[in-house]
């Protein structure tokens, strides 16, 4: 079987103070380079970070950086982005969303010498327009979280595992479905998520085994079991056995404040993770595991199927409600919301119409997407967050609001653009733009896609002449018949 070890690097952690940057890079970061390379110099890995967390390691530990660059140049190490500093991509507009990845993105060329083709999904939260955000920032491969496609496609797993509760941080305890670990969604790539985009599940049947390994609660033939077990049979697929924090191969990372609320343990140094990864290297070796990369997973055989999840949805079975709801977020949001407000209706016309104004209108944006930062914003009570976190986006919400105040004296004697004409549309027309998928190809409209598809066919149906109106009758009719297909019931009786 192939197997996907996926490292998730970000130093913008909660209650990583940045005086135990350089502490946790060289004991988790440098060990994964090293250990990689010692053991098995031919198995591929993944490592994945912020462009934040690169810049950092850049200034802070840049012959650590030299180490990463040097596995990437072999092949062994596969480098995957994320947005610059760790956002909740489905807290924020698309806009910012898509802003936070291209300063990534220009991060990553400045100290790596290139722009990675796969991304990370911060806790792998949905909007519809989440993954349009790494499209455009050039991203063609990525994350994605198997327990929430499954809650929104399957029903017989949603009635076991659907978290109902949209406060509830973690849905671990919840009951589990009993799921055919040859389940090909596990497995398998998704194509096109949007046009040019594919992806590839995580879960948390698998790599909730992970954390627990290197902190030492289940010793590691509890791992390589459950890998087996999660495995299957299909060897045209793959697994992905690690994806998340790569500060636990290393240091005790944020562990002991989620569940025991010491703060003194906060990414102690762990010194023997580098004999735990080697044995964890070689003993997926022995049971027969060959390491790809993520990208060379998305690239396997796909299922058919289109990739859907409703909007909102997160890892670890919760919502990104969740990290709306902290009392910091309550607090900062609508701040950003107020400043971004002001931007947009006032200035951003001008500012991003005419290239000599984009120093500024980039000072702008970087700071108001670092200040949607997530961990300043988190755990949620009864924890406490960090002060050095909530400085941290404090700081930068500080320096959105400098920004405006210069923007504002710059523009003050320039005229403002006229608002543009008012155009009808035709009383057939939609007005949303809901896909960039062939719409004659409904077969892979996901859910979303296909129900604005059945009502935009309604509308030409109800409202067009001719040729329009019969467009609208079979698109409603085909609509009908695919979701009947997909298992709803009682559809196409509602042909027309």
């Amino acid at each position: 079987m192939k197997y996907v070890a996926l490292f998730h690097a970000n130093l913008n952690y909660a209650f990583l103070d940045d005086k135990k940057y350089e502490q946790v890079i060289r004991a988790s970061y440098e060990t994964i380079f090293d250990t990689f390379k010692e053991v098995s110099p031919k198995s591929k890995y993944v490592f994945e970070a912020s462009g934040y967390t690169i810049k950092e390691m850049a200034e802070r530990t840049p012959d650590v950086l030299e180490k990463l660059k040097d596995a990437i140049k072999r092949g062994q190490c596969e480098f995957m982005g994320a947005p610059y500093s760790h956002p909740i991509m489905a807290n924020i507009p698309e806009e910012d969303g898509y802003w936070s990845n291209y300063f990534a993105m220009q991060t990553f060329q400045k100290y790596l010498g290139f722009m990675p083709e796969s991304t990370w999904n911060p806790e792998c939260t949905w909007m519809q327009y989440v993954p349009r955000t790494f499209k455009q920032a050039g991203y063609k491969y990525m994350t994605l979280d198997f327990e929430s496609y499954m809650n929104c496609n399957d029903k017989d797993y949603a009635w076991v595992e659907r978290n109902r509760t949209r406060d509830m941080y973690w849905g671990g305890n919840l009951p589990s479905y009993e799921l055919d670990p040859n389940n090909k969604f596990l497995h398998h790539p998704f194509k096109n998520i949007v046009p040019g985009l594919d992806g590839f599940c995580r879960s948390d049947r698998i790599v909730g085994k992970y954390i627990s390994y290197f902190l030492g609660k289940i010793p590691l033939s509890v791992y390589l079991d459950s890998i087996k077990q999660w495995s299957g049979t299909d060897e045209t697929g793959a697994t992905i056995i690690i994806a998340d924090d790569a500060e636990y191969t290393g240091t005790t990372g944020y562990y002991y404040v989620k569940y025991y609320r010491d703060y003194s343990k906060c990414f102690a140094v762990d010194p023997t993770a580098k004999q735990k990864l080697k044995e964890l290297i070689l003993g997926v070796l022995g049971i027969g595991g060959e390491f790809i990369t993520f990208k060379d997973a998305c690239q396997l055989p796909p299922v058919e199927e289109p990739y859907f999840v409703e909007d909102r949805f997160a890892w670890h079975k919760t919502y990104s409600d969740c990290w709306g709801g902290t009392p910091e977020a309550q607090n900062w949001d609508p701040i950003l919301a107020s400043l971004r407000k002001q931007y947009k209706e006032k200035y951003q016309a001008i500012l991003e119409s005419d290239p000599k104004y984009r120093g500024l209108v980039e000072k702008f944006w970087f700071h108001m997407t670092n200040s949607a930062n997530s961990d300043g914003r988190w755990p949620p009570p009864p924890a406490k967050t960090s002060p050095f976190n909530r400085r941290w986006v404090l700081n930068e919400i500080a320096a959105t609001k400098e920004t405006l105040k210069e923007i504002k004296a710059m523009l003050k004697d320039v005229p403002r653009p006229k608002k543009p004409k008012y155009i009808e549309e035709n009383n057939y027309t939609y007005g949303l733009n809901y896909t960039e998928k062939d719409k004659g190809d409904i077969k892979h409209l996901n859910d979303y896609e296909l129900s604005h598809f059945l009502y935009e066919s309604f509308r030409m149906m109800d409202n067009g002449t001719g040729e329009i109106k019969e467009k609208g009758r079979t698109g409603v009719n085909d609509a009908f018949e695919e979701f009947e297909r997909r298992g709803y019931k009682g559809m196409t009786g509602r042909r027309v």
